[in-house]
């Protein structure tokens, strides 16, 4: 009774409220007040800190993106603004993350904010808060082929959509779900998503289009922090976004397309500025606003210092710009057309004698201990399946030549990595190609043999090029059926096939040292820098260009390896 006492005699001192009222009359408190509740540290108040999760809250944006530091308290910022309308009856709300165990730690904080206000289903089919005014909050995830997402979202419709980790969702998702914020109800309708610095993600190119990022530092500019800007995302490219400081300017500049699709009906609801033209946050989310995690963790800072310097830079500086390699050439959506195209059994570049229905195997060789053995079966340039495998030396020569025997593949037409570790196969497979990493890139004709070696530094550096094109131009396929096949190995557990591919691709990356120069790809260790694992599965599917190469060499070519 005392503590309490003395709580409240404190707060007689400070004025409560500010005398500003709410759209629904409700009276606004004051920030002094505020900041005794915080500074009382009661964990019965749940109120936003000060800062990047205030600033977020107050967002009046249609589109909100709260960037920045790990640790700058995101996520739980998605559950206070869903909060908000927790007693508003009609209201609808989700939260993606990638995939369903994603979510697991933001249900499990959800319960210190809703348990009041509702029950949970804890059902993995249906996982929902059902608030007892009506409404309700749904967990959701947005990994998958294009067709199974569209029909997971499609009909849907929610007056509040957060996205956690927005990064790691493509940029043809992201305005498919912006088609489901919407309600009757006359509540507010926004979007938000939450995230880490991700150079070469969409969101990075979002924002620095936006104006909110510093293109020569990658910083944000502090005074653009929660300044809202306006955009028509036409297109299906990032890029094509138009941006203005109003909601005019865009209209202006874009007045052609807007009215091509504007109704007379639609006046009555507003202007075509106000419907067409949306508004744009960015609020920057820092470590050193998240009081509650610093005093109860400040070991975490020297968690995140602990890392190498491109770590470093985004998740405790906060720095959407640094690299310690190139950009990433193969771009998100072109994975993710990867993962939805259809089977490609040649290409138009490709004149090899080789027809549609040849099967190829490569591996990228790997023993038990160690990383991922890593095998993919091919027919033609389509991905039939995959094979992973840790084993000692003498099982993994006979479980190759069994897999490649139940594959109907051919011993010549299988490829391996030959050094280091590749080397155990030496004598065993006389037919097979070794690929060598570091082997002079290989000429397509004599007249290029000069020109060649100014364009790549080596054989995988081309190889690596070589396939980047081929994502870009949809050259690729792979079967649906592997995608879900689950794998773990060193730096992570159980994981979808799809989920390792999109991550591995940051693999295919330029040396700095090489910009203007011949092309280099960077070294493993960098890879493994950059990815957290060894990129076994993505090394794997570069050999397979050495069956292009090879076909296509002419006759001068130097044996760098058994053909």
């Amino acid at each position: 009774m005392q503590k309490i006492l003395y709580f409240y005699a404190n707060l007689l001192v400070l004025r409560r409220f500010s005398g500003l009222t709410l759209p629904n009359g409700d009276p606004v408190e004051t920030q002094e007040y505020i900041q005794s509740l915080r500074d009382n540290r009661d964990r019965y108040n749940i109120i936003a800190q000060a800062g990047g999760q205030e600033n977020m809250l107050s967002s009046p944006a249609d589109v909100t993106i709260g960037g920045g530091c790990r640790g700058g308290s995101k996520s739980y910022s998605l559950l206070l603004e869903a909060l908000k309308d927790a007693q508003t009856k009609n209201f609808r709300s989700v939260i993606l993350r990638n995939e369903k165990p994603d979510l697991q730690d933001l249900v499990d904080t959800s319960y210190e904010v809703f348990e009041q206000y509702g029950t949970y289903n804890k059902s993995l089919i249906d996982m929902t808060w059902n608030f007892y005014a009506g409404g309700f909050l749904k967990f959701n995830y947005f990994e998958g082929d294009w067709e199974s997402f569209k029909k997971r979202f499609q009909g849907k419709q929610f007056a509040f959509i957060g996205i956690d980790e927005i990064t790691h969702c493509s940029y043809k998702k992201f305005k498919y779900l912006l088609t489901n914020n919407r309600n009757a109800y006359g509540i507010h309708s926004r979007f938000w998503g939450t995230c880490n610095p991700d150079p070469d993600s969409w969101v990075a190119t979002f924002l620095f289009n936006g104006g909110w990022l510093d293109y020569e530092t990658g910083y944000p500019i502090p005074e653009m922090d929660g300044v809202v800007k306006y955009c028509y995302m036409q297109g299906n490219d990032v890029n094509e976004i138009v941006w203005g400081d109003t909601r005019e300017e865009v209209f202006e500049k874009c007045k052609t397309d807007i009215m091509k699709h504007w109704k007379a009906e639609y006046a009555e609801s507003g202007s075509p500025q106000d419907i067409m033209v949306k508004s744009v946050c960015f609020v920057e989310a820092k470590l050193s606003d998240n009081k509650i995690l610093l005093r109860s963790d400040p070991g975490y800072i020297g968690n995140l210092a602990n890392q190498d310097e491109e770590q470093q830079s985004r998740d405790l500086d906060g720095n959407w710009k640094f690299r310690s390699a190139g950009d990433d050439l193969i771009k998100m959506d072109d994975m993710m057309r990867f993962f939805d195209n259809s089977i490609q059994s040649t290409i138009a570049s490709d004149d090899s004698s080789s027809d549609s229905n040849t099967l190829y195997a490569t591996a990228d060789i790997a023993l038990q201990g160690g990383d991922n053995c890593v095998m993919w079966l091919w027919q033609g340039w389509h991905i039939k399946d995959v094979y992973v495998c840790r084993y000692d030396s003498k099982t993994l020569e006979a479980v190759i030549k069994a897999k490649l025997a139940e594959w109907g593949v051919e011993e010549q037409n299988f490829a391996y990595d030959f050094q280091g570790i590749g080397q155990i196969l030496e004598g065993h497979l006389p037919d097979a190609v070794k690929f060598i990493n570091q082997a002079a890139p290989i000429a397509l004709s004599k007249k290029e043999e000069d020109g060649i070696k100014k364009l790549y530094k080596d054989l995988k550096s081309q190889c690596a090029v070589l396939l980047y094109k081929m994502f870009r131009d949809e050259e690729l396929s792979i079967d649906q059926n592997i995608l879900d096949l689950t794998f773990d190995g060193h730096g992570y557990g159980k994981t979808k096939l799809r989920d390792i591919l999109m991550k591995e691709r940051k693999c295919i990356r330029r040396t700095k040292e090489s910009e203007g120069k011949a092309f280099q790809i960077i070294s493993k260790a960098d890879m493994k820098k950059i990815i957290g694992h060894s990129p076994d599965f993505f090394e794997s599917l570069i050999f397979r260009q050495i069956f292009r190469l090879r076909t296509k060499k002419h006759k001068r070519a130097t044996g760098t390896w058994c053909i």
